[in-house]
């Protein structure tokens, strides 16, 4: 797993550390902070209910942290880059997922399958960045806009879908390895080659740079168009490898499913300490982040709670989130 910063490079424009001065590596105070939440919320759930710390939990646990940590990997490319968000993620999860479970009961080969899936999003993501780039609009408004035209047309052509129970992705789905569900592991895999990419390649910088300043990218000859439109479909890519996840170890679904996962992908982000305003972020934070938020759910009903404290909680945590985002921005401004 990677563990590089994801920092602009030649904008730093943070004040020259004081010589002989020892300073915690860029990203550890929020690593603290999430790690600790996470900590106190386990203890807190443990001493209220001792059987909280078991095998179960734990699946439960990664079950849910693995599709919304690889949307939250989506997420986190178009913060960085400078696209803010995407809020299409709902419809960029859920399409590629219904033409999944199509093709998949059609008898397709599960491999092609995925291909197809993967594609679908990615397919996705570029149709966002072509009205941005070209439209020259807000990212968020559109990405907004194609979300509920997107659910609207597919409440349109399904109410509800099925996996097929003796595809591979329903046998992949509710598979484990090494005690864990099988769609756990490709969600880490994901964020250690994203992380990598992101740091070590010529693409990945570009996309960093041009989330830190356009105009100092474009003066350096980086295209602001390619780099949109690689995000987008790079993001949206992995919103198909999401949706094999989800179509894997969902029996069924319907188009409103995808919502579920708008508010806590949005706050596992900000959560992990990537800047709305591009070029700045850990991606390996992700994984406590997520960690975290999927713990919430679990807790919630060891604590006696219905799930519609869950969105209470979500809300809540997104609002503190992006507090502590806000004074993160102020202290790196002076």
């Amino acid at each position: 797993m990677t563990g590089a910063t994801l920092s602009t490079p030649h904008l730093n424009t943070e004040p020259p550390r004081s010589r002989g001065r020892r300073e915690l590596p860029e990203g550890a105070g929020n690593a603290a902070l999430v790690f600790g939440a996470w900590l106190l919320l386990v203890l807190a759930t443990t001493i209220t209910r001792p059987d909280f710390i078991s095998h179960q939990t734990l699946l439960s646990v990664t079950f849910t942290m693995s599709v919304t940590g690889v949307l939250a990997l989506a997420q986190a490319l178009v913060a960085i880059s400078g696209g803010i968000l995407d809020l299409s993620i709902p419809t960029a999860l859920i399409l590629p997922s219904w033409l999944a479970v199509t093709l998949a009961a059609l008898g397709w080969s599960s491999w092609l399958v995925v291909l197809i899936t993967v594609t679908t999003g990615a397919a996705w993501g570029a149709l966002n960045a072509s009205i941005i780039v070209w439209g020259k609009l807000n990212p968020i408004i559109v990405t907004l806009g194609t979300n509920f035209a997107g659910l609207a047309v597919m409440l349109l052509v399904f109410q509800s879908a099925q996996t097929p129970l003796h595809s591979g992705l329903s046998h992949f789905g509710r598979g484990y390895f090494l005690g864990l569900p099988n769609i756990f592991w490709p969600m880490l895999l994901l964020l250690a080659l994203v992380g990598f990419l992101m740091r070590q390649t010529r693409y990945g910088r570009r996309a960093v740079a041009v989330g830190g300043s356009p105009t100092a990218a474009k003066s350096r000859g980086i295209s602001l168009r390619k780099t949109r439109f690689a995000i987008f479909g790079s993001a949206g890519a992995l919103a198909g490898a999401a949706a094999v996840l989800f179509t894997g170890s969902n029996a069924n679904f319907t188009p409103n499913d995808g919502t579920n996962y708008l508010l806590s992908v949005i706050a596992a982000v900000i959560l992990a300490g990537i800047s709305l305003s591009g070029g700045r972020g850990h991606l390996w934070m992700i994984l406590p982040s997520v960690g975290f938020l999927s713990t919430v759910p679990v807790s919630l009903v060891f604590f006696g709670l219905n799930d519609n404290w869950q969105t209470v909680m979500q809300g809540a945590i997104l609002i503190i989130a992006v507090a502590i985002d806000g004074l993160r921005q102020k202290r790196l401004a002076r």
